[in-house]
């Protein structure tokens, strides 16, 4: 399990590297009915762009599980609020990465639940994806800052 640690690590890191590669849902964006002002959505995006990253600097082996579930709260939070500011104008990519974060959640739950190679490794891959979705959301949001 400790060789695991460290995989999780750099797969976390190698998403943050690649979250500003294109959209990964290809979706455009929709002029009509946004559900927040270009503002609200601006910010939202910083904060979880500030939250992923966060994430991705997480240091398993040194600050243990704790920090890793305090990040991922950050993030949730933070996603919640970005897809609830820019559900309506970027819809299709708020569903893919929404089902990301799920993937993410039940694969981190799954790890605490019995933490094994198998199970760090999927989270670590469920992050990974996640991580490069979301971010190339923010970046798609951000764009029209």
């Amino acid at each position: 399990m400790r060789t695991s640690i460290p995989w999780v690590v750099a797969v976390i890191a190698w998403g943050m590297l690649v979250a500003c590669s294109p959209d990964t849902y290809g979706g455009t964006e929709s002029s009509a009915g946004a559900s927040s002002s270009p503002p609200d959505v601006c910010a939202s995006a910083d904060a979880l762009r500030s939250s992923l990253s966060a994430l991705a600097d997480v240091q398993v082996v040194q600050e243990g599980k704790d920090a890793l579930d305090e990040a991922w709260t950050r993030v949730e939070d933070d996603w919640a609020q970005l897809a609830d500011d820019a559900g309506d104008q970027y819809a299709e990519q708020v569903d893919g990465v929404q089902a990301d974060a799920d993937s993410v959640q039940a694969a981190v739950d799954a790890a605490g639940d019995d933490p094994s190679a198998q199970t760090l490794s999927a989270a670590a891959g469920a992050v990974g994806v996640f991580l490069q979705n979301a971010g190339a959301l923010v970046d798609e949001v951000s764009s029209t800052c």
